[in-house]
């Protein structure tokens, strides 16, 4: 099975009007295009094109029940996501039972768990740089930060809180209770994180950031929060993995991600949909990281693996021409291939052909052995494991 996939955009509040439509080429629809979905998750069915079937209608009129395993994603931000973490799969499985037995509509907005899966990820940018806060910061360069904001503070309540701060992150359990503190503590109100974010705009290190998010969101707490979190600038290509309990907000830039099939959200900031503290520090891992780039293998001219620790799908960049073409590719699980630039031939061990152009993607299904991508042009393609 080969075929063409087309999907509409999700027009969520953070995404942007002209970043999906000037790089692809596709017409604006004058709201924000925050992400283009291709798998058989139902947050947002994938269609075949000229068929009027989703994806996964496709598969189950050919017999297949199973769902694909992953998710691949175009993904556009114009404001900052809100802070958030995934659950690992037995928490997964836990939460989504739990919401369950409650009698939570998976459609109800105080929903934690949408499914049961978990939800580790991967994103690879596509605009010249890609902005983003990925896992806890080393407590010493949040104090050196907080330190810096505290000397032009003025007596109150935002220094005596900063003080507290400081105080906790030179314990063991610094940052779960700064993080906590950040997203409950009552004096922590629009009024302080207005005076937080004036004087952090005056600190070379934080003015960048703190000016970005309130400029979105006005006053919120995860504001506070953010300032425990690694900021981290994508170039084009360049590449980073998020695991489950990492805490991580995307702030600008185009992307593709790529993740196991799975809407499972904690929110802790930076939004004005639901948040569940407790739930957030039962999901959310309090370790500090050293954010690195998400390494990749050169497998053949124009195809590279990168080495991300899922056992369910592998992902590849995939670059094209008259002189280099990949052909008859062992194909060990269904694949998805997006075109991001130029136009691209797919075709399979059973025959089948479709081109896609930059924007575009196509299914190839297991059922064929191999698969051949010819043409000029650049693009991602994830395959399952089985």
């Amino acid at each position: 099975m080969l075929v063409k996939l087309t999907n509409q955009a999700l027009d969520y509040a953070w995404g942007s009007k002209n970043l999906i439509s000037d790089y692809f080429g596709l017409p604006a629809t004058g709201k924000p295009m925050a992400e283009i979905w291709f798998g058989t998750h139902d947050g947002s069915p994938t269609e075949v094109l000229g068929q009027e079937l989703s994806l996964q209608q496709l598969l189950e009129k050919s017999g297949r029940v199973d769902r694909l395993e992953y998710l691949l994603k175009i993904l556009a931000a114009e404001a900052p996501l809100s802070i958030q973490a995934h659950p690992n799969p037995e928490q997964a499985l836990v939460g989504f039972a739990n919401e369950n037995a409650a009698g939570i509509s998976l459609s109800a907005e105080n929903r934690n768990y949408k499914d049961d899966r978990a939800k580790p990820e991967l994103i690879v940018a596509l605009s010249e740089s890609f902005d983003a806060l990925v896992g806890f910061a080393d407590p010493r360069l949040i104090s050196e930060n907080l330190q810096e904001v505290l000397e032009i503070s003025q007596a109150g309540v935002l220094q005596e809180k900063l003080k507290s701060w400081l105080n906790w992150l030179s314990e063991k359990d610094g940052i779960r209770r700064v993080f906590l503190d950040s997203l409950t503590a009552s004096e922590i109100n629009a009024e302080l994180i207005a005076e937080l974010v004036d004087l952090a705009e005056q600190c070379p290190n934080l003015v960048d950031l703190v000016s970005h998010l309130n400029a979105f969101h006005e006053g919120d707490r995860g504001i506070a929060t953010a300032l425990l979190l690694n900021r981290v600038t994508l170039s084009r290509g360049e590449a980073c993995y998020v695991p489950a309990g990492m805490p991580h907000a995307y702030l600008s830039g185009l992307g593709v991600e790529v993740m196991l099939a799975s809407d499972n959200v904690l929110r802790g900031g930076l939004t004005k949909k639901h948040v569940d503290v407790k739930e957030l520090a039962e999901v959310v891992v309090f370790e500090a990281t050293n954010v690195e780039l998400t390494k990749s293998t050169q497998l053949a001219k124009g195809l590279k693996r990168f080495e991300i620790p899922t056992s369910e799908f592998s992902f590849y960049e995939i670059s094209l021409s008259p002189q280099n073409m990949l052909i008859d590719i062992e194909l060990p699980g269904d694949g998805i291939f997006l075109c991001t630039a130029g136009s691209v031939a797919v075709s399979n061990s059973q025959a089948e052909r479709e081109v896609v152009a930059a924007g575009e993607a196509a299914f190839i299904g297991k059922d064929a052995r191999t698969f051949s991508l010819t043409g000029t042009g650049f693009g991602y393609m994830v395959i399952g494991s089985n």
